[in-house]
């Protein structure tokens, strides 16, 4: 748990407050982006625009809401503005709907700046046809700016002051409406109506106020709560899911290659003792040309790259090793033109015509048995006089017929027939036969695969016997020997992974912008909704503090309930594990998961709420990694976890 807490004071406290198309925002994105990297995902940064604040937009919502009431009023031009009033209450109150059901509003038309998603896939291998199930675990990870709405004496009332606001907006233009239409009765009674009217506008100047000061005099806050608790709590389901990769792996290509000398290799101990080291300087080998003493007898590569000449009877350069006779039954390497000295010319580069040297007399010399066994019979060896003696593959015209070759009575060549006599042998012990037996005749007389067990008990009833192999009856006459034996494989392979957990394909998901009205996620959606109408959404958000629960109903102007398979999961994992979480609804501002539910996908929300039903700490200053509990974020890991392994 230590490591997947380092998440969380990466974000809230290295990298602080994290305002939506903002660099910190960037920042936290490529911190997330190197932890899916290091547990071996290939992420993506989704990038897409967003608003960077919501406040202005609330603003003007407001303030064009007041001013429709104000200019309902008979006394202004004897009431004739009061049907454009009507049209344009009515059309701020519409806009807003769809601004809080995550659809489209004066929010998406704010100043803009760049934003991302920060996403990595799990998708493990999948069998022919199989078609693997899809969970998607969603956490922003931007913070937001404080509010007076927000603060320790308000935020309890924040649902029904949320509540008041929207009944304003949505009332003005009713009232209005109902003082534009000639409706039978006193006059008196539009005045009335009118002074609603204000009254609504009246409440409105407050959420206006609000926004205003909170655009010009609050401050942002770390977010530890809300979101980097979520973050985390996604971090570490990845860490259980995704099994940290191999180091050997990855090679990194941050530094240069060092080319050390002899000195350090003899201070590192790695030069074997009474070894002679070698050194090539760096620039390949053509820095260091001359050979050790102990292989002088190697041809220079020159002597190797010559053309041969093609005059007839003279011998052909291969740049071949002979051996020669330093004693009885000894040889030695030694250069083969050295040796030649002034029996054969000096060579150009171009094949030249010189009359053949008088060719040596071929004289066999002894051979011990170890060499009689590796040498090939067509190798020359010199005599006793030592002058080198040419291979008839080398002498002469390329076109000399072989002289026909004795069998080789060597060593090896003896061992080798008796090694594979040995080996049939053993071969047919193994397999039960004798050296009498005749596979082909045995065949005929099988006929078929489900004549190959034959009769083992009855050999008097011409039964052919069994065969070796595993192809006749399990030996232990275990009926369900097969079946085990394919299970206890299985087991073997298997027995370090949850398959359950591992053959799920799991999308982690880090959205952007949430504070802002929920961009990332509906960019996500945009981009990837196709590839999601089955898959499961589960958004955690404000899990590091107080009781956690699952969010049964969210949604600023439309109600959505959370997916009802999910909250069935939620249950019995919750119920499995002994881990405390209840249903609640949700009264807030919207999250991750309410998009998702308006436009018709499978979600449900992971909240934590204090006793006030808001989150813990929710948009002020005291969200610090100090107020967070990770015993509770460990608690969501492992419900997550057990929600997608029973998936």
């Amino acid at each position: 748990m230590a490591e997947t807490m380092q998440h969380l004071t990466a974000l809230a406290d290295e990298i602080g407050p994290r305002p939506a198309t903002s660099d910190a925002e960037s920042r936290a994105a490529q911190y997330i982006e190197s932890v899916y990297v290091a547990r071996g995902l290939e992420p993506e940064v989704q990038e897409f625009e967003a608003p960077r604040t919501y406040s202005w937009a609330f603003v003007i919502y407001h303030l064009l809401s007041i001013v429709s009431a104000v200019c309902a009023g008979r006394w202004l031009l004897e009431g004739r503005l009061v049907w454009p009033a009507v049209a344009l209450s009515a059309i701020v109150a519409f806009v807003l709907w769809m601004d809080l059901d995550t659809r489209w509003g004066l929010s998406r038309v704010m100043p803009k700046g760049p934003s991302q998603n920060v996403i990595a896939r799990h998708v493990p291998k999948q069998r022919r046809g199989e078609r693997l199930k899809r969970v998607v675990i969603v956490a922003h990870y931007d913070s937001a700016r404080a509010s007076l709405a927000f603060s320790p004496g308000m935020v309890g009332q924040f649902p029904l002051t949320f509540a008041l606001m929207k009944a304003s907006t949505f009332g003005i233009p009713v009232v209005l409406l109902a003082i534009a239409l000639p409706l039978p009765g006193p006059v008196v009674v539009d005045t009335y109506l009118w002074w609603l009217a204000l009254a609504f506008g009246a409440y409105l100047l407050i959420p206006l106020l609000i926004n205003v000061h909170r655009e010009i005099a609050m401050p942002f806050v770390e977010g530890a709560n809300d979101n980097a608790s979520g973050v985390t709590a996604m971090l570490g389901v990845l860490h259980n899911l995704v099994s940290e990769p191999d180091t050997n792996r990855f090679v990194t290509s941050q530094f240069n290659p060092i080319r050390r000398g002899p000195e350090a290799a003899a201070e590192m101990g790695v030069v074997p003792e009474g070894s002679l080291l070698n050194y090539t300087p760096a620039g390949g080998r053509d820095a260091a040309t001359e050979l050790p003493e102990d292989f002088q007898w190697v041809e220079p590569e020159a002597q190797a790259e010559r053309q041969p000449s093609r005059g007839q009877g003279n011998l052909l350069e291969f740049g071949t090793i002979e051996f020669g006779a330093v004693g009885e039954g000894s040889r030695e390497p030694r250069d083969r033109t050295s040796e030649r000295g002034a029996q054969a010319p000096a060579r150009s580069a171009e094949p030249v015509s010189t009359p053949a040297p008088e060719r040596p007399r071929r004289e066999r010399v002894p051979l011990d048995d170890f060499t009689a066994g590796i040498l090939d019979e067509d190798v020359a060896l010199p005599g006793a006089s030592g002058a080198p003696v040419a291979s008839p593959m080398v002498e002469g015209s390329e076109r000399a017929e072989r002289a026909e070759r004795p069998k080789r009575g060597g060593l090896l060549g003896g061992l080798g027939r008796r090694n594979k006599k040995q080996e049939d042998a053993d071969m047919k012990g193994w397999l039960g036969v004798d050296e009498q037996f005749d596979a082909r005749k045995a065949g005929k007389e099988i006929g078929s695969w489900d004549n190959f067990g034959g009769d083992d008990d009855d050999d008097d009833a011409g039964g052919l016997g069994w065969k070796g192999g595993w192809a006749g009856d399990d030996p232990i006459e275990d009926e369900e020997f097969a079946a085990n034996e394919a299970a206890r494989i299985r087991r073997r392979v298997t027995e370090d992974h949850d398959r359950d957990l591992t053959e799920k394909e799991v999308w982690f998901v880090a959205t952007g912008a949430q504070e802002v009205g929920t961009a990332g996620m509906e960019a996500f959606l945009a981009a990837y909704g196709e590839d999601l109408r089955d898959a499961l959404i589960i958004n955690i958000d404000n899990v590091g503090a107080g009781q956690l629960s699952w969010v049964s109903v969210e949604g600023m102007a439309r109600r959505y309930r959370g997916n009802q398979r999910l909250v069935g999961l939620a249950k019995r994992v919750s119920r499995e594990q002994d881990i405390l979480v209840k249903p609640r609804v949700y009264k807030g501002l919207s999250t991750d998961a309410t998009p998702a539910l308006a436009r018709g996908y499978k979600a449900l929300t992971l909240m934590g709420f204090g006793s006030n039903g808001v989150p813990v700490n929710w948009h002020w200053a005291s969200d610090t990694s100090a107020n967070v509990e990770p015993e509770l974020i460990e608690r969501v890991t492992e419900l997550v976890t057990g929600m997608i392994r029973q998936a």
